[in-house]
């Protein structure tokens, strides 16, 4: 609360932020009791710390202004990016008036005197002159007769004709009153406010009519008002309880009182309606006495008059009447009073909303079919919809529930029914199926209203009941009621209508049917119903709606997690220094899971939004219907919503791409759309063109007059096409299809174009220069309508941010400017091009990232990025032929800090960039460390970037594919159009510019580094079988089904195909014909699973299609990236049957066995020296076995092992025995050998669950404790028993036993014919190393079957990432007994995990020694603590960037391997193990190779 007005009126609070406070700022909003809040016109206000300490001068300055004279009246605001204030010094002669401004734009002052009701009496202009910085200012000298109560105005910058206003009002600033000079006294009327116009004494004319009433009423205050034939007086007077108003009216028209109380603003703040009665003899005068209670009554009655019988409302001039009220002393007293009550019927009020809201959640939770929740507007209450499904799901129940203010009487429901989703209203009674309540009304055809039922104190409902039947959806079947939904409204009292908050009628749906169901339902819901079911829609409506959306968007998800957004340097720059192995990563780190949420959740919002409103710009939707848009609303609306993207662009920049996106497909806006009116009439009279109803010109000019849309650029420029041709109505109809305009479109308009052009013929346009003269006036309006609505042409684009530039980059945007388009003379002519365009685009993206660009700055910039990345993306698709390393590396840097500068929250993408940046132009000149070396690197590199493009690509397909299909099917869009939505939109961005680069130097660095001739676009990880066909074009045969499973040896593949039903794999002919990572064909193949693979060397393919054509093959994808193709036997119908018999006939004879109590006699913990094959499996006795046999300088971790039957010993323990085991065995009992997959899942996590609920037996944490212990005593150093936590280690412990419960293992007993209770299962408890880097080796190279040669891989940090599912390759190399490393590949794995030095409890069954069965990596194996995951930079790695210390590291590595299977007696060894960070060689696994 405030306290209570100082002297000077005013009242504050003072709010202490501590100086080391992370804060940049805050928001705050004024409460008036009982429920009004004060903002800053829509928005809250907002407190800046950084703008605060960026404009200091500017304070300082009017600090300086204002204590020169401590009369002196300051005031200040903020507009947008600039700060303005005014400081007014009264003097005995008038004020002396200075105005300061903060901005970097040059503005000019307009102003003018106003009194009470700020309204200009006249205006003045005054151009600011700098004073210092950005700082600008000017002083204005007032007279005695110039001083009124508030000095207007507004600041003009005239180079873009842009006004700023406070917050969509004039400024009004009140001026001080005059200094009194004691010696020579001022008469008191001169300094006095001046008497309000329309409060002035009676005329002598109604001196006769109102003498009696003044007469009556002595102490009333009186006013009287002359309009027209209208005369009216008010009489008030104060008592101690109430303000008494006898209002009086001259007229002979029967009229009615409507009125109201307002403030010093003369808002508004209620409205009544009371009818006059006529005074007794009189057939003019009528009057209305009544009363206003003290505690209620306000500075000012306000009111209008109305005759009913004409709709006539009478005004004062074009104003409301408006009346100061007199005042008594005691009224204050009766005002708090008032308040007090009025706030403690808020609180009730509020007490019943909150507890309805609050069980709103438990309404949602039981509506399996569908819920809906709307506010209501002018907080009359909150509603909500549920509907849900019957016992027997023969029947949908809908319950309406609303919690209405309590002030509302006889609340109806006025609805009508959906049919169909998008269908219009029909009416409800005659849906006879249907259970309606008793009490339905039938108002029409289309809708019933029912009076709401009470059913709480503030709550009413409304209860039916629908027949519905059962839909499958995907695998899923739902409750699909008989009818889709419907629209309402309420109505109350009568006559008063009220709507949900956005001013729409209200739909709640039913139907699956036409229902997103992703995140953002109801905002998708809303999209459709106003694109399908409004009346009304516009361009401008469109925008409104986008901002309420986005508004909406911006209230949920205020307090979300947001990292720190790096600075333009950190983005972009190269960190050299070595990588530091801790326990803390020196690289960025991964998302954490909840960030990855909201990440996406963000992004679901955002590609809703762009999605919608590139449907727009494409034409999709509707530009208007049913409605007129003036061009300045239009543009002021577009200029207002590009203007929040780039403010939305700066403060989300997790969205940044979808916000680009998005504010790329709206115009300009701007200060023109008045322009678009007035010039279409300059040019019309100055050219003598009539306005003739049904001809050319006038139905064009209505069109603009009423619905300017972009189109109407098209239109100009044929009207140009056709004076410029003399004539040619071909020319004309030729420009209009090139912007997709035909006869139907024009037809289309709300001011329809229905003829055609016509040649000018006037005294003024007669001649050749005449009709010059008029093409010269068409393109200067052709400017004018291209800066409102076309935001991407370059030149103008540029411009129009020209003034806000830095010298530097105009220079370079006017080079581009000037280098004539994309077209090349040659190669090194388009290389140069693409360079220039790259350095306007970094100047920019630095400008971008710097957190003190303004908003409208971004605005333009964003603009002009957006035109060059289209430019830059046209002239890479255009080198086809380029494959020069050095200029290849340089446009994929130029593209990948772009897409850095727009994605700085994709940290992979930067460290891309450092690597790409410390590595790419010496490895393109084939200079560092040998050709070879250059080759395998810069592939390791362009292998990653196309992984992370691809994968960026992916997620634009995810975001927006399925919307585009449910938009475009919602509003019946063409296939055509939907069907190339995504890849449209790719193809003018760098992610596109980026795959084509790629792909151009993929055949290059193959040859350099003598690699495998086939590029794995998209891979399968079994070997798949099919009929081997040969086709010349996958477009040709995209729409065939394939009966019989198919392998395609294809030519030409575009990219655009859909891959054919039926088709396995898609084996690509030639790299020229090849599609690249991003297109539509791979983002498909990739998400069916779908073999799609390009061969480089054109000798294979022609072997595979003489070999095998028409054949059934089998292909597999081999681990060193080539592809296996093999003649296999043709399967038929009845092999297929006995090999199905077979299956089932295993399935019978195998028994579905629990061992979940025999503990085969275990100890609860074995050492090393007590493991054997009996109580452990391979793991743990391998390394046991190993440890007595290995040289002193290979170290294995500290171990000890929970043998077999432990989990079975825990079980049947006292604490578990009576309450997790019964249940445990009741839920597996439930297995049997028919059990299908998706069942079995079910059981297995219940059983996983039930797992995790066992409890630690004492004696086993003992048991632990003392065999670490021992361990610890017999190796000198008890680093085991110091890393054991009891509650880590006991969640770790049941992660390992539980993944025993599990599909996968299920899965693959069932294929060997083996039951669970074959499977046993030990626990490997060792010592995590914490590890600079992981290897495997295989002591016998597994792709030549070489014995002398081993084959080995390394990562940095964990293994894990080695042997789990990690994308990108390892570090490999192969090694000849007594030779040297031979390098194979470089790293391009994305991830290093980064080890805490802890315990891992790893799975140890015996899966791996039953026959038939493979169990390597079917358990889990998991950490105490959790690894720290960052993305890896090549350039910090010593590993990749010394080569001597990289060969003496692989050839250690090597020679441990070979120690190891000597320790074996020479069999061929599978080795896992590590280097520590002290540089030692760990071996944390060996087993013998397959």
């Amino acid at each position: 609360m405030f306290p209570e007005a100082d002297q000077d009126g005013s009242r504050k609070i003072l709010v202490e932020i501590k100086q080391d406070s992370p804060l940049r700022g805050f928001q705050f909003v004024l409460h008036r009791k009982p429920d009004q809040w004060l903002k800053s016109g829509k928005n809250n206000f907002i407190v800046d710390f950084t703008r605060m300490e960026s404009n200091k001068g500017f304070r300082n300055l009017v600090k300086e202004a204002s204590d020169a004279d401590p009369a002196a009246k300051v005031g200040l605001w903020s507009c947008g990016d600039a700060e303005v204030a005014v400081v007014a010094q009264p003097t005995d002669s008038g004020c002396n008036v200075q105005a300061l401004v903060n901005s970097v734009m040059q503005l000019v002052l307009q102003y003018g005197p106003a009194d009470s009701d700020q309204r200009w009496i006249s205006s003045s202009r005054l151009p600011l002159e700098t004073i210092e910085g950005n700082v600008s200012g000017g002083k204005i000298c007032l007279s005695a007769g110039d001083i009124k109560k508030f000095l207007m105005f507004v600041l003009h910058e005239p180079s873009n004709n842009q006004w700023l206003k406070n917050g969509g009002r004039d400024f009004a600033f009140e001026l001080p009153r005059m200094t009194v000079n004691t010696s020579s006294p001022q008469p008191k009327e001169n300094f006095a406010p001046p008497a309000r116009q329309m409060q002035r004494q009676p005329s002598k004319r109604l001196d006769n009519h109102f003498d009696e009433a003044i007469k009556q009423e002595p102490d009333a205050k009186f006013s009287s008002w002359e309009t027209g034939d209208l005369h009216a007086a008010i009489l008030a007077s104060a008592t101690q309880e109430e303000c008494q108003v006898h209002v009086l009216v001259d007229s002979r028209a029967d009229l009615v009182l409507q009125f109201g109380l307002a403030g010093e603003d003369r808002a508004w703040k209620s409205s009544q309606r009371l009818p006059l009665s006529r005074v007794q003899g009189s057939d003019e005068r009528q009057e209305v006495l009544f009363t206003l209670p003290g505690g209620e009554v306000d500075p000012y009655f306000m009111f209008v008059l109305h005759d009913g019988a004409a709709n006539r409302w009478f005004k004062n001039g074009s104003q409301d009447f408006e009346y100061e009220l007199p005042r008594h002393e005691a009224w204050d007293e009766l005002k708090k009073q008032e308040e007090a009550r009025l706030q403690t019927e808020y609180n009730l009020r509020m007490k019943g909303k909150t507890e309805f809201l609050a069980s709103r959640k438990e309404r949602k939770l039981k509506s399996d079919i569908a819920f809906s929740a709307f506010e209501l507007q002018g907080d009359a209450g909150s509603l909500d919809v549920s509907c849900f499904s019957t016992d027997d799901r023969t029947a949908a129940k809908v319950e309406i529930r609303a919690w209405l203010d309590p002030n509302l009487k006889d609340c109806v429901l006025h609805f009508g029914i959906l049919l169909k989703p998008n269908d219009p209203w029909s009416c409800p009674s005659d849906q006879k199926q249907v259970t309606w309540p008793e009490g339905l009304v039938t108002v029409d055809k289309q809708a019933c209203q029912y009076k709401l039922s009470k059913i709480d104190d503030a709550v009413y409902g409304m209860d039916f009941s629908i027949p519905a039947g059962i839909k499958k959806v995907q695998d899923e079947e739902l409750v699909e009621p008989a009818i889709s939904g419907i629209g309402f409204v309420l109505k109350a009292g009568g006559d008063q209508w009220i709507k949900p908050t956005d001013g729409s009628d209200a739909v709640a749906r039913f139907s699956s049917a036409g229902r997103w169901k992703g995140e953002w339902a109801d905002v998708a819901g809303k999209i459709v119903e106003q694109e399908t079911l409004w009346n009304q829609m516009s361009l401008k409506r469109r925008y409104e709606n986008c901002l309420d959306f986005v508004k909406q968007w911006e209230e949920q998800c205020e307090g979300m997690y947001m990292r720190r957004l790096p600075s333009w340097t950190t983005l972009v720059h190269v960190d050299d220094r070595q990588a530091e192995w801790s326990r803390m990563p020196s690289m960025p780190l991964l998302e954490v899971p909840d960030e990855a949420e909201i990440k996406q959740t963000k992004e679901e919002f955002w590609s809703w939004m762009f999605v919608w409103q590139r449907f727009s710009f494409m034409r999709l939707l509707t530009w208007e219907k049913n409605t007129c848009t003036q061009p300045r609303m239009l543009a002021g609306t577009t200029n207002h919503i590009t203007l929040r993207m780039a403010e939305l662009w700066k403060a989300h920049p997790r969205c940044r791409m979808w916000i680009r996106w998005t504010l790329a497909t709206m115009g300009r806006g701007g200060s023109a759309g008045q322009a678009i009116r007035d010039q279409i009439l300059v040019i019309m009279h100055s050219h003598d063109i009539k306005e003739i109803h049904g001809t050319y010109y006038e139905q064009w000019h209505q069109k603009l007059h009423n619905n300017t849309t972009p189109e109407d650029i098209g239109i100009c420029r044929a009207v140009i096409k056709f004076l410029q041709t003399g004539g040619d109505m071909g020319e004309y109809w030729k420009v209009l299809h090139e912007h997709g305009i035909d006869k139907e479109r024009l037809a289309s308009y709300s001011r329809p174009i229905t003829t055609e052009p016509y040649m000018v013929h006037t005294e003024k346009s007669n001649s050749i220069g005449g009709v010059a003269r008029l093409i010269k006036h068409f393109e200067e309006y052709l400017d004018i309508l291209r800066s409102v609505h076309d935001a991407l042409d370059l030149q103008l684009a540029f411009d129009h941010a020209k003034s806000n530039l830095p010298a530097s980059l105009q220079g370079k945007l006017q080079a581009v400017c000037n280098m004539g388009g994309t077209g090349f003379a040659n190669l090194d002519d388009g290389h140069n091009k693409f360079l220039k365009v790259h350095a306007a685009r970094e100047e920019m993206l630095s400008m971008l990232n710097h957190k003190d660009t303004p908003a409208h700055v971004v605005k333009d910039l964003l603009i002009l990025d957006f035109t060059l990345e289209t430019q830059q993306s046209v002239l890479v698709q255009g080198m086809t032929e380029e494959k020069r390393l050095p200029q290849l590396a340089d446009q994929l840097k130029a593209m990948l800090t772009s897409l850095v500068g727009h994605l700085p929250m994709e940290d992979e993408l930067q460290a891309i960039l450092a690597d790409w940046t410390s590595f790419a132009s010496a490895c393109a000149a084939q200079q560092w460390n040998g050709t070879t070396d250059s080759a395998l690197l810069l592939k390791a590199m362009c292998d990653r970037m196309s992984r992370v493009v691809g994968e960026l690509s992916d997620k634009c397909q995810t975001f927006m594919g399925p919307k585009a299909a449910f938009l475009g099917e919602a509003i019946g869009a063409p296939k055509r159009n939907i069907d190339v939505f995504v890849d449209e939109i790719l193809r003018g961005t760098s992610l596109m510019a980026v795959s084509l680069a790629l792909q151009r130097m993929e055949p290059v660095l193959r040859e350099l580094a003598h690699l495998p001739p086939w590029q794995m676009i998209s891979t399968v990880e079994k070997p798949i079988q099919g009929e081997f066909q040969l086709i010349d074009k996958m477009l040709n045969i995209q729409d065939k089904v394939f009966d019989t499973p198919t392998i395609l040896l294809s030519g030409a593949v575009s990219g655009e195909e859909e891959v054919p039903d039926g088709v396995l794999g898609v084996l690509v002919r030639s790299a020229k014909e090849a599609p690249d990572i991003l297109s539509h064909c791979a983002v498909r193949a990739r998400n069916f699973g779908v073999l799609l693979a390009t061969c480089f060397d054109p000798a294979i393919s022609a072997d595979l299609a003489s070999k095998f054509e028409g054949k059934w093959v089998e292909v597999t994808c081999k681990s060193d990236g080539t592809v296996n193709v093999q003649e296999a036997e043709r399967p038929t119908s009845t092999s297929e049957a006995d090999m199905k018999a077979s299956q089932d006939t295993g399935a019978k004879e195998t028994e579905v066995r629990m061992n979940l109590t025999d503990s085969l006699g275990c100890p609860w913990v074995v050492r090393p020296d007590e493991m054997d094959d009996k109580n452990v499996g391979s793991k743990s006795l391998n390394l046991a076995l190993l440890r007595p046999k290995i040289p002193a300088d290979i170290h294995t971790p500290q171990a000890v092992a929970l043998p077999f039957g432990t989990m079975q010993k825990a079980l049947i323990d006292p604490l578990n025995e009576e309450g997790v085991l019964p249940r445990l065995q009741k839920t597996l009992g439930q297995l049997q050998p028919s059990t299908p997959n998706d069942k079995a899942m079910l059981i297995f996590e219940e059983a996983q669950h039930l797992v995790e609920a066992t409890k630690m037996p004492d004696s086993l944490k003992l048991a632990l404790k003392e065999a670490m212990a021992e361990v610890g005593k017999q190796d000198g150093e008890a680093r085991l028993e110091s890393l054991f936590k009891e509650r880590d280690g006991w969640d770790a412990i049941k992660g390992v036993w539980s993944s025993l419960f599990a599909i996968r293992p299920w899965v693959s007993l069932a294929k060997a014919g083996r039951s669970f209770h074959d499977l046993n299962m030990a626990v490997l408890v060792q010592e995590l190393v914490e590890a600079r880097y992981a290897f495997v080796l295989h002591t016998v190279n597994p792709f030549t079957h070489d014995k002398d040669e081993l084959y080995g891989e390394l990562v940095a940090g964990r293994g894990e990432t080695l042997v789990g599912n990690y994308p990108g390759r390892a570090l490999s190399f192969a090694m000849k007994r007594g030779g040297e490393p031979r390098l194979i590949s470089f790293p391009s794995k994305s991830v290093a995990l980064h080890t805490q030095h802890c315990l891992i409890f790893r799975s140890d069954s015996n899966g791996e020694d039953l026959e038939g069965f493979a169990g390597a990596g079917l358990f889990e194996s998991i950490c105490a603590e959790e690894d720290k995951g960052g993305f890896l930079r090549l350039h910090r790695l010593p590993v990749v960037t010394d080569s001597a210390y990289r060969q003496k590291l692989l050839k250690r590595i090597a020679e441990v391997g070979w120690a190891i299977e000597k320790a074996f007696d020479g069999a061929p060894q599978d080795i896992e193990g590590c280097i520590d960070v002290n540089d030692r060689v760990f071996i944390v696994q060996s087993r013998p190779q397959v």
